[in-house]
């Protein structure tokens, strides 16, 4: 897995020109859990980032402005707790 460093490192990796969903993990206590994303990220939208939580396969649509307000997903990159599967 690939540690996430920033949401401008996260827009670069979950971006593909198809629109295609890329997966990622946030550790949760400590490590002993881990919440599965499915995220994809589309600069030229309204709603850019799509986000597929598959502990309870619930959808989010969010805007650039919402998207820290609406996940826990900057919060875990600021904890060194977002990654990269490595496993497509």
């Amino acid at each position: 897995m690939k540690k996430i460093i920033s949401i401008k490192h996260l827009k670069t990796l979950a971006y593909r020109e198809n629109g295609d969903f890329v997966q990622f993990y946030l550790l949760l206590a400590g490590g002993m859990a881990r919440s599965g994303k499915r995220i994809s990220y589309r600069p030229k939208e309204e709603k850019n980032w799509l986000i597929i939580n598959e502990i309870d396969d619930s959808y989010q649509e969010l805007t650039d402005r919402n998207f820290s307000k609406k996940t826990l997903i900057a919060e875990a990159i600021e904890n060194g707790a977002f990654f990269l599967s490595n496993i497509y």
